[in-house]
């Protein structure tokens, strides 16, 4: 048996000095939660040297006991700590607190040989590890347990609570490191990391090497090229000087011809100047009167219209008063109509109070004459009563003594039925009372209920009608606030229309100025074309964006040049600013081919980066203003997005302007700007344009003030919502009073009910006490019958005497007198008081209809007087706007009158216009024909001046007849010089200009014939592209006469590179060596960890899947995602239960997780594996099927030199051990103890 025995003394719950074990090949550690089963694991971890953050513990000296004794009560029940301690937590001090605590573990080895491996633990801190009783060092203690291997940074000897969920939920990249880890492989990644560094910097420095190498070879290949260069570079540079001077002869020999041919047309222009400008004079006179009449008539137009809106402004006031007035008078009526109703109701109503008043009253006069008159009958009765004597008295008396004392039995029970009989009298007269009550009260109650739903359906016609008047005001109201909403919807569109509009006219007036700007900048570009040969136009006009897309971002790349006029020469561009100057025509950039400084492209950029390319390569231009392209675009980039100008400019660093499709800038300091750019061409703004939104705003204009009419005013809806609050509070009202009555009703028919119920149950007591009554009164008549005939007997000769036919009747006689008397007396007092009380209650009733009769009238009064008064106030706000719509539609008819005439001045003010416009059209031209003359002679003058003064720069050699080219001033502006201030004469004839020629007189000889006569574009376009292709050629060709001395410097250089490179080759050579060694050492470890837990992996799975369900058990497999580098990627585990589809491990339940996390651990475990095994608890997720499975697997691998020590609470997995630890906790020391139970004498 691997480990004998755990030692441990004041670790953790463990007080005190405590031996656990002996443990066998198969031991299982039980006990309930909290007795310290745990705190044995982390016992076996601690004493292996596993680090104290795995021991649920944050640091090494809360290992040590803490604790006290628990205090104990008389009868030995726990009294409870005061402190109590958990079980892997110790707080608190107190008796029984420790210093320090140590763990000793005994191991026999395959040679039985028994190892003692301790380790201290003390408060402070300090650790101590002794190995055989000796102390040692960690790195000793460390290598004694590897040499049985126990591996403590793998782990193979331990599986803690949680780690199975953990290796179940694991990814590929974490179980590549488990592996890693195990296979001793991981020890290699520095060594490994640290070669692979090396590796990189050595490839690295030989790529540069050779880089390098190839760099100078290439210079050398250059400098010999460029030596041939240099001097068929001397030859093509004296061939163009003569073709320059032949040029310049060219040049001057036509100017001179065109200068005298325009001084001619000017003398022959000005016949006609006179004339025209007479004729200009009287055209613009006719224009200042029909203009003045013109005004005139606006004006007048303009002061009705001002009147028209002075009294539509009244009338609008005046329409809400009519409304307001009109829903007062509705109002006023609705309140009339219903006082006029209720009082109607009220009259009905008083005129049947009435009636029933006259109806009691004639009741109780009808009941007092009865009452008199039964009265009346007593007295009379009484005097015809018998009379007796006193002697008859005295006699009556004996006689009566005398009869009492026969058929006394009987009498008795006479006497015992009358007190029945009055008792069943009595009885029977209570119910018929209550019975008359409940009816009377039922009677009143229906009476009451009849009057009450009367009410109620008098609130409910009177709710409805409030509901639907409510309902129509509100309908009145929202269709009032929909046609407001409507109409102010309409007014913010149209707003929006004018406010477009009038940004357009605005814009028109900005585009108007441009537009002139941009005619006179054309125009002046014409004349110069016209007058100076060599000026090609604008750039703008010279070239084109390949697509549509890119025309912004040219735009922007090309900026203010975008509008520079491209001219040949030098001469050419400063001829044409002095022009201009004197013309007055504004200014303009200028770019000469032939001076101009351009860079060369830089061919790198073509293809730097995706979605970036030079702006030159998206532009369509013709070949000859190439330069002025370059130069205006310079190695610009046009990219597609804002990504890429940033990849180019930032992250690549190159000091480039980069410009994106929508215009953003980024500036090669790496500034941006933002924005499209304004560079566009303008709309050109026609007067047809502008007068058509004119007219459009106009009748914008008079929408608005139409929807301004018919928009429902504010007192209207005022007044509405007057009414809905009013309607509202009647309504609440109403239903408010519907619901009491409904209340009351409800009410009234519940106690309705309840009476008829008791009703219902009172007949039958009623019923018995009659049937009991009739009993007793037969019994009682039976046995009066008997003592009337013994009474008959004695008072038979008395009877005889007084006249009657027996005693009893004269008794009765006398008794019913009395008590008819009485009666009689009680019924008529008791009606006459009734009546009095309804004759009272009904005269109250009555006074109070009367006075509500008299409010409603007095209500019904003043709002007739109300109505009066409105109406005479509607009929006068009436007449009010009936007389301003007629003023206003007299003033319309005027303004109309008046607009007619105005329209007619302005046809005609149009009409005088374009004829004064053609007349200063035509005196315009030929002033301009005029001007155009003397600015090409102007110009020819300083084209000649030019070409002079570039001869003298260039000091190009010019052949002349007489004069000296250092006459010619150098300085820029030559104004004063080239040309005088013309003046119009007397006459308006205009004088030729004169420009100075500086006496010189220039020798055409070397001119043949043939460009004497043809002064055309076209030759001299012919001498220019000879020169162009000259110069190209010159420009190609780029001599370097430095190229001799670079040439040995660079040879030398490549003889010092090439060593170097070789040097890097080697270097290179040894790093990949020495990194495939270690890469090779690493894969064979990792590799062989692999392929063992890969080959047994599936045997395991299959001995923990399988049962009689599944006999041959599930399925398990490793793949490897890199089978080069595996350490580099993961490790997909995949798991197949039994008698089940493929699916993620993710997808399986918890208790298959925990099986193949089981089946991986096991698997793992058998490569390299420990003598002995710890798990703890790791079946908590697994049901009785499947622990036992992994009580039978750990059963059957459990031998000598494969030791499982399991801590687990299923009983399933326990009864199939050797042994049994068991862990409880001692309350007396509060501490953890143990008892060891051999199962091996219980096996069958």
């Amino acid at each position: 048996m691997p480990l004998i025995r755990i030692e441990v003394c004041d670790f953790k719950s463990y007080r005190g000095h405590q031996v656990i074990g002996p443990f066998r090949n198969f031991t299982s550690v039980i006990g309930p939660n909290g007795a310290g089963k745990s705190n044995l694991m982390d016992a076996i971890s601690f004493v292996l040297g596993v680090k104290s953050a795995q021991l649920r513990s944050s640091q090494l000296k809360d290992l040590v006991y803490r604790g006290r004794r628990l205090a104990r009560d008389p009868e030995g029940e726990g009294a409870g700590p005061s402190q109590q301690e958990e079980e892997d937590e110790g707080e608190g001090e107190g008796e029984g607190t420790a210093s320090r605590a140590w763990v000793l573990a005994v191991y026999e080895d395959a040679d039985k040989k028994e190892w003692r491996f301790q380790r201290t633990i003390s408060t402070t801190g300090a650790s101590e590890y002794k190995l055989n009783g000796k102390v040692v060092t960690y790195s000793a203690y460390n290598a004694a347990l590897i040499q049985h291997n126990i591996l403590v940074k793998a782990k193979n000897f331990l599986v803690f609570q949680g780690d199975v969920e953990a290796v179940a939920s694991q990814s590929p990249k974490e179980l590549s490191r488990l592996i890693d880890q195990i296979s001793g492989s991981l020890e290699l990644a520095p060594d490994y990391e640290k070669a692979k560094e090396a590796l990189e910097r050595a490839t690295e420095n030989a790529t540069f090497n050779f880089t390098k190498r190839r760099g100078i070879a290439g210079e050398i290949k250059q400098y010999k090229e460029q030596k041939g260069e240099a001097e068929r570079f001397e030859a093509l540079c004296q061939e163009r000087d003569e073709l320059v001077l032949r040029r310049i002869l060219f040049k001057l020999y036509h100017i001179q011809r065109s200068l005298e041919e325009h001084a001619r047309a000017i003398k022959e222009q000005n016949q006609t100047l006179a004339g025209l400008r007479a004729e200009q004079r009287k055209h613009e006179k006719a224009l200042e009167d029909v203009r003045a009449e013109q005004a005139k008539a606006r004006s007048n137009v303009m002061q009705k219209e001002k009147r028209i809106k002075k009294a539509e402004k009244a009338l609008e006031t005046k329409r809400p008063d009519l409304v307001r007035i009109e829903a007062q008078i509705k109002h006023a009526e609705r309140k009339r109509e219903k006082a006029q109703q209720e009082l109607d109701k009220l009259r009905q109503t008083e005129d049947e109070q009435k009636r029933k008043l006259e109806k009691l009253r004639g009741d109780l006069q009808t009941v007092q004459r009865a009452a008199n008159a039964a009265q009346e009958a007593q007295r009379k009765a009484a005097q015809t009563n018998l009379s007796l004597s006193e002697e008859s008295l005295e006699e009556y008396r004996k006689l009566k003594a005398s009869a009492s004392v026969l058929a006394v039995d009987e009498r008795q029970s006479l006497e015992t039925l009358s007190r029945d009989e009055k008792t069943a009298a009595r009885t029977l007269a209570q119910l018929k009372d209550k019975l008359e009550q409940l009816t009377e009260k039922r009677d009143k109650l229906s009476e009451e209920e009849r009057a009450q739903s009367q009410k109620k359906a008098e609130l409910d016609g009177k709710v409805a009608e409030l509901s639907e008047e409510l309902k129509r005001v509100k309908q009145e109201h929202d269709n009032q606030h929909s046609e407001r909403t409507r109409i102010e919807q309409l007014e913010k569109e149209i707003n929006e229309k004018l406010v477009d509009i009038y940004e357009k006219l605005t814009q028109a007036g900005v585009d108007q100025q441009e537009s002139q700007r941009e005619a006179r900048l054309k125009e002046t570009l014409a004349n110069l074309q016209r007058i100076f040969p060599g000026v090609r136009g604008r750039v703008v006009d010279l070239c084109k964006p390949t697509q549509r897309k890119y025309e912004t971002a040219v735009a922007v790349v090309l900026g203010r040049n975008i509008d520079a006029i491209v001219v040949d020469e030098e001469k050419t561009a400063i001829d044409c600013i002095e022009y201009m100057r004197n013309q007055r025509a504004g200014q303009a950039t200028f770019i000469p081919l032939d001076t101009i400084q351009v860079k060369p492209i830089n061919d790198k950029f073509r293809a730097f980066a995706k979605g970036a390319r030079l702006a030159v390569d998206v532009i369509h231009h013709d070949p000859a203003v190439e330069r002025a392209i370059h130069h205006a675009c310079g190695n610009a980039l046009v990219c597609d997005s804002m990504e890429v100008a940033r990849y180019v400019c930032y992250e690549k660093g190159q000091e480039v302007k980069a410009v994106t499709l929508e215009g953003t800038i980024i500036h090669k300091s790496g500034l941006i700007t933002g924005g499209k750019s304004s560079t566009q061409s303008g709309k050109k703004w026609e007067e047809k344009d502008v007068q058509g939104l004119q007219r459009v705003r106009d009748n914008l204009m008079a929408q608005l003030l139409e929807l301004g009419k018919s928009k429902p005013r504010g007192k209207e809806s005022e007044v509405l919502l007057a009414e809905i609050s009013r309607l509202e509070s009647a309504l609440d009202v109403a239903r408010d009073d519907q619901k009491a009555c409904k209340t009351r009703l409800g009410g009234i028919r519940d106690e309705l009910k309840h009476l008829e119920r008791e009703i219902r149950q009172l007949q039958p007591d009623l019923r018995k006490a009659q049937t009991t009554y009739d009993n007793v009164k037969g019994k009682i008549d039976a046995l009066a019958s008997v003592i009337n005939a013994a009474e008959d007997q004695v008072f038979a000769q008395f009877c005889r005497q007084i006249g009657v036919a027996n005693i009893r009747e004269y008794e009765e006689r006398q008794l019913k007198l009395a008590q008819a008397e009485s009666e009689a007396r009680l019924q008529f007092d008791t009606q006459i008081a009734r009546l009095t009380h309804a004759i009272q209650f009904a005269e109250d009733q009555l006074r109070m209809t009367e006075d509500r009769i008299k409010t409603f009238g007095d209500i019904i009064t003043s709002e007739g007087e109300n109505l009066a008064k409105l109406e005479a106030e509607k009929t006068a706000v009436q007449e009010e706007i009936t007389e301003a719509e007629e003023a206003i539609q007299t003033l319309q008819d005027d303004l109309k009158e008046l607009s007619e005439a105005l329209e007619q001045k302005t046809k005609k003010v149009e009409e005088v216009k374009k004829t004064t416009n053609r007349a200063a059209k035509a005196l315009d031209q030929a002033l301009k024909e005029v001007a155009s003359h003397n600015d090409e002679i102007e110009k020819l003058g300083l084209e000649r001046s030019a070409i002079y003064r570039k001869c003298r720069l260039d000091e190009i050699k010019l052949p002349l007849l007489a004069g000296n080219l250092k006459n010619v001033p150098m300085e820029e502006n030559l104004r004063d010089e080239v040309a005088m201030d013309v003046d119009e004469d007397e006459e308006g004839t205009q004088q030729v200009k004169r420009v100075p020629d500086y006496g010189i007189e220039v020798d055409f000889e070397m001119l043949d014939e043939d460009e004497r006569e043809d002064g055309s574009a076209e030759a001299l376009k012919e001498l220019d592209e000879s020169i162009s292709k000259v110069n190209a050629e010159i420009e190609h060709m780029a001599p370097n006469l430095k190229a001799m001395d670079r040439l040995d410097d660079v040879e030398a250089k490549l003889v010092e590179t090439e060593k170097e490179a070789e040097k890097a080759r080697n270097d290179s050579k040894k790093a990949r060596e020495q990194f495939n060694d270690i890469k090779r050492r690493r894969c064979e470890l990792f590799n062989k960890a692999y392929n063992h837990i890969s080959e047994r992996i599936d045997q395991v799975y299959k001995d923990l899947t399988k049962g009689k369900m599944a006999p041959a058990g599930g399925v398990a497999y490793l793949t490897l995602e890199d089978s080069e580098e595996p350490y580099t990627a993961g490790i997909k585990y995949h798991a197949m239960p039994p008698m089940k589809r493929f699916r993620d491990m993710e997808q399986l339940s918890g208790g298959e997780k925990t099986i193949a996390a089981l089946a991986l651990l096991f698997a793992i475990h058998s490569y390299q594996p420990s003598p002995f095994f710890v798990l703890d608890e790791v079946d908590a997720a697994l049901d009785n099927t499947n622990v036992a499975k992994i009580a039978s697997y750990i059963r059957s691998h459990a031998s000598d030199t494969f030791q499982f020590i399991v801590i687990s609470l299923k009983g399933s997995l326990y009864e199939r051990s050797n042994s049994l630890v068991g862990i409880y906790r001692d309350q007396d020391v509060n501490s953890s103890r143990t008892l060891t139970l051999d199962l091996t004498q219980y096996d069958d």
